[in-house]
């Protein structure tokens, strides 16, 4: 008998039962359909995965793939294959990329801030998640500059630490984001170290207009605009005498989505990526030393056309590069930086006949050969805090 149709004698009671029923089998039904539907579309991913061409590299997430994995004894009876097959069929999944984003869109609608270590911000703006000071790390590190700038008293030492993004615009982060006290943090590394001369720039971001302007929304890197603003305050205190000097900015692509955009799923906005040039005509030659490759400019047009177009910027971070002047100046410069260095060195190209940048997370070679057979006269240790407070590349190096 069809349960649809009133019964005789029920009461409401067993009207209500019934509809309970009724509303029981229907989700019953909905769920399998459902299940069915997504056990359908997993078993024709993993099919396509296993059939299709699968890709080696994700220019969104900035990360190599993983490859089918390898079926042997050893590893059916250790469970790495069971595990690499979890990670390849999740790598390889068609339309991952959609996927990964519209993951994070629902994770934000439902009141996350949060994805990989990136806050999303006010103004789709993103932010690295600060570092904390550890101090067995930083006793290490620091104490290797110290080093370095005592075995070698005759070169003048400066550094620059440059905040985060976090630090000099906290009222775009989001609401109850952690936060690290990034001032704080960099004046405990300088009064650390007081055998070198300090840059304040956390002073000087604060204080300029259109703070906004000086990191990217996408990127953990400052801006081009906010790397000129740390020139100026680098060149004063170094004694450059920058009066008169002019330099001209070119905007080479209004598309950019950097690391933080490609970390958290996010795609929201667009940055602009400039780059800047000294209105004085300068000729310089970039040699890679590992590489053994000379160039005419510090700027890789072609890395515009990739996924990090920051690394317009000398194509990227590399162990050693020297680039020799025609500058009118006998100086030598010697920067220990990271990539946030990149797209400040050219400005500081008229002031030295000699730049040579040295990238302690790849550089291999003895750091004290290389200061005994070049003639320095400056040394400048350039970096972002966030990398400065987790890197131990330097105390492994110098």
């Amino acid at each position: 008998m069809n349960e649809d149709k009133r019964q005789p004698n029920e009461t409401a009671s067993d009207r209500a039962a019934r509809r309970r029923r009724q509303q029981k089998a229907t989700d019953r039904v909905c769920v399998t359909a459902a299940a069915l539907v997504i056990t359908l579309v997993l078993l024709l991913g993993c099919v396509f995965s296993l059939t299709g061409q699968d890709k080696a590299y994700s220019e969104n997430e900035n990360r190599w793939l993983a490859g089918k994995p390898r079926l042997t004894f050893s590893s059916l009876a250790d469970g790495k294959f069971m595990k690499d097959a979890e990670t390849y069929f999740s790598d390889q999944f068609p339309l991952r990329d959609r996927l990964v984003r519209a993951r994070t869109y629902i994770a934000i609608f439902c009141g996350q801030s949060e994805r990989n270590d990136v806050y999303i911000g006010k103004k789709h703006f993103l932010f690295e998640k600060p570092a904390a000071y550890e101090e067995e790390r930083m006793n290490a590190t620091l104490g290797a500059i110290d080093g370095v700038s005592r075995r070698y008293p005759d070169v003048r030492s400066f550094i620059a630490v440059a905040p985060n993004a976090s630090e000099i615009l906290p009222e775009l982060l989001p609401h109850n984001a952690p936060r690290q006290d990034q001032t704080a943090q960099i004046q405990k590394i300088y009064e650390s170290l007081p055998e070198i001369t300090s840059v304040d720039l956390c002073a000087a971001f604060k204080d300029a207009g259109h703070r906004d302007r000086l990191y990217y929304r996408t990127d953990h890197h400052w801006t081009t605009a906010g790397a000129e603003l740390a020139f100026r305050k680098i060149a004063e205190i170094m004694g450059l005498d920058t009066r008169g000097s002019s330099y001209i900015s070119y905007p080479v692509c209004s598309d950019f989505q950097g690391t933080l955009a490609s970390s958290a799923g996010f795609f929201r906005a667009q940055d602009t990526i400039s780059v800047i040039v000294p209105g004085a005509e300068l000729k310089y030659t970039v040699n890679y030393t590992d590489e053994k490759i000379t160039r005419p400019s510090v700027f890789d047009l072609s890395k515009l056309s990739q996924k990090n177009r920051y690394e317009v910027f000398f194509g990227g971070n590399f162990a050693q590069v020297r680039i020799e002047t025609d500058a009118d100046s006998e100086r030598e410069l010697l920067i220990v930086k990271d990539s946030y260095a990149n797209c400040l060195v050219p400005m500081l190209l008229p002031y030295f006949k000699t730049v040579i940048m040295v990238d302690p997370r790849y550089y291999r070679g003895n750091f004290d050969q290389l200061m005994e057979r070049e003639t320095v006269t400056d040394m400048l240790w350039l970096y972002n805090a966030n990398t400065l407070l987790t890197d131990t590349s330097i105390a492994a190096r110098m």
